[in-house]
C-alpha cells in the first residue's frame, strides 16, 4: 500500500499518532481491523479510536462543624473611659470586640438576616462609635487592632501611641472630640478640593461634611499615633486597619493638620517665677537660666532636584536633613520649637530668624553648646552660657575643665529630650519626600507630645 498510495500511509500515521505520539512505524506495524469503520478496501482509513474511561475518584463525606449558639446572640454594652463624669458626657462611646471581629474569617453570616448585618455594619465603621457591641455575625473588614485592645495595657498603649496610658490617649482624644475630631473633612488636596464646593469645617447639624467614614474617628487617631511612634509605612497601615492605601493617606494628611493646629497650647512658654518653682537641683548654680536650646537633625530621602540637594545636605550628618532647633525648660519641659529648615541652615540663622529672641526678658540667660555663635545678637541683658572654646589644640586648664563639666552636666537635659522624641521612630528613620509637606507638622506634633510625659528632671 505504501508503494501504490504513499499519501494514504502518511494519512494512517497521522491519525495513529493522534492517538499515541510515541508510535514508532516499521515494515512489522499492523492496524487492527476494530478502528475501521464499515467494509475495509483500499481508501480505508482507522477513524475509530475509543477513549479510556476516567477514572472514578471517590470523595470523603463533607463533616458539618456548627457554630457556637452563642456567637450570634451576644450583646455587651462597653463604656472606655468611666473614670469621670466629664469623660463621659463628652466622649463618644466606642463598640468593644470580641475575639470574632479581630479575626473577621472565623465567623462568616452563619444564621444572620442579611439586610440587618448590613445595617448594623454601617452602624460600626460609618459614622460616629455605636455605644452596644453589635453581633458577633456581622462580618465587614475591622481592623486588626482597636483602642478596645489597649484598653488594660497601658504597656501596650505606650508602644503604639506614646502616650504613658490608656486613660491619658482616650482623655487626649475626647478633647479633641470636643474641637470637631468627629466632623473633620478629608483633605484631598489643593487642586482637587479648590474644583469642588466645601462645606462648612464644623456643622451645627451633626453630620460630618464631605465622604463617609471608613473608620471611627478613634480608629483613625489610633492609625496615625501608630504612624508617627512606630513609623509604619502607609502600606502596612492599610493592611492593618483593612481600608486602601489611598484612604490612609487622606487620613493621615487631615489627622496630622487638624492635631497641629490643637497642639499648639502644648508647648507654652512659662515665666521665670515658675520656672524658679520647678528648677531642678541640678540647676542650683543656673537659677537665671530660662531656656536650653539644641538643634536636632532628621534624616530625609534624597531630593531629586539639583537645588533642593544643596539646600538640605548636612555637612555634620553628610546626609540629606532637616533641621529644627528645640528649647527646654530646666526641667525639661519643651517651650520653644523652631521650623523646620533645611540641613544647609546653620544654628545662627535659626536663632535669628525664628523668634526665641523676641520672647526673652532682661536678666535671662541662655545655655547652649559651643556651636552657637550668638553673642553678638542676644538682646541687651541676655546672657549666654556655652563651654569655653579652647583656640588650636592647645588643652583645657583646670577651671575651663571644671566648668565645661559643669555645663555639660546641666545641659544633658535636652539631649534627653531628644532622646524622648526620637522614640518616635518617624524622626528616628528617614522621612519618605512623598510627606514632606507634613514633616513640619509630624515633628512639632511628636514634640509637642513629649510634654505629655513626666518630667525628666526634679
Amino acid at each position: 500500500m505504501s508503494e501504490k498510495n504513499p499519501k494514504l500511509k502518511q494519512e494512517w500515521i497521522r491519525r495513529l499518532r493522534n492517538v499515541r505520539a510515541n508510535l514508532i512505524v516499521n515494515d512489522s506495524t499492523r492496524v487492527c481491523s476494530e478502528h475501521f469503520q464499515g467494509e475495509f478496501n483500499d481508501s480505508s482509513v482507522p477513524t475509530i479510536f475509543p477513549s479510556k474511561q476516567p477514572a472514578v475518584v471517590k470523595q470523603r463525606r463533607p463533616v458539618v462543624r456548627h457554630l457556637a449558639e452563642t456567637a450570634c446572640n451576644t450583646e455587651e454594652e462597653f463604656v472606655l473611659d468611666d473614670s469621670t463624669d466629664e469623660t463621659k458626657e463628652n466622649v463618644p462611646i466606642v463598640s468593644g470586640k470580641s475575639e470574632s471581629a479581630q479575626h473577621p474569617s472565623k465567623f462568616i453570616h452563619q444564621g444572620c438576616n442579611t439586610e440587618q448585618s448590613e445595617t448594623e455594619s454601617k452602624e460600626i465603621q460609618v459614622g460616629e462609635p455605636s455605644p452596644v457591641m453589635r453581633d458577633a455575625c456581622i462580618q465587614v473588614s475591622l481592623p486588626y487592632i482597636s483602642p478596645e485592645d489597649l484598653r488594660y495595657n497601658d504597656e501596650k498603649t505606650g508602644f503604639y501611641t506614646g502616650f504613658v496610658s490608656f486613660a491619658m490617649f482616650w482623655h487626649y482624644l475626647s478633647t479633641l472630640v470636643k474641637h470637631g475630631a468627629h466632623k473633620l473633612y478629608y483633605w484631598e488636596g489643593e487642586q482637587r478640593c479648590a474644583n469642588t464646593t466645601i462645606p462648612a469645617y464644623h456643622q451645627t447639624d451633626g453630620h460630618k461634611p464631605g465622604r463617609k467614614r471608613f473608620l471611627r474617628p478613634a480608629d483613625e487617631f489610633l492609625l496615625v499615633c501608630m504612624r508617627l511612634r512606630l513609623g509604619l509605612l502607609q502600606e502596612h497601615l492599610a493592611d492593618i486597619f483593612c481600608i486602601s492605601t489611598t484612604t490612609v493617606s487622606l487620613i493621615i494628611n487631615t489627622w496630622t493638620n487638624f492635631l497641629y493646629d490643637h497642639c499648639k497650647g502644648l508647648i507654652p512658654w512659662p515665666s521665670r517665677e515658675q520656672i524658679m518653682c520647678n528648677l531642678p537641683s541640678g540647676f542650683r548654680d543656673y537659677k537665671n537660666c530660662r531656656i536650653v536650646i539644641d538643634c536636632t537633625e532628621l534624616y530625609t530621602e534624597k531630593p531629586s532636584y539639583l537645588i533642593a540637594q544643596w539646600l538640605t545636605w548636612s555637612e555634620y550628618k553628610h546626609s540629606n536633613t532637616f533641621k529644627i532647633l528645640i528649647g527646654v525648660a530646666p526641667n525639661g519641659l519643651v517651650t520653644f520649637v523652631s521650623r523646620l529648615w533645611c540641613g544647609n541652615a546653620s544654628d545662627r540663622h535659626i536663632v535669628q530668624q525664628d523668634g526665641l529672641l523676641s520672647k526673652l526678658s532682661p536678666g535671662d540667660m541662655i545655655m547652649a553648646d559651643k556651636g552657637f555663635t550668638i553673642e553678638d545678637i542676644l538682646p541687651a541683658d541676655v546672657d549666654l552660657n556655652i563651654p569655653p572654646r579652647i583656640p588650636g589644640n592647645r588643652q583645657m586648664t583646670p577651671s575651663e575643665f571644671f566648668k565645661t563639666q559643669a555645663i555639660a552636666s546641666a545641659r544633658i537635659v535636652v539631649e534627653m529630650k531628644m532622646e524622648q522624641v526620637k522614640n518616635y521612630r518617624i524622626l528616628g528613620g528617614t522621612l519618605p519626600l512623598n510627606e514632606a509637606h507634613l514633616a513640619e507638622q509630624m515633628v512639632f506634633i511628636c514634640i509637642a507630645w513629649t510634654n505629655l510625659l513626666p518630667p525628666l528632671m526634679k
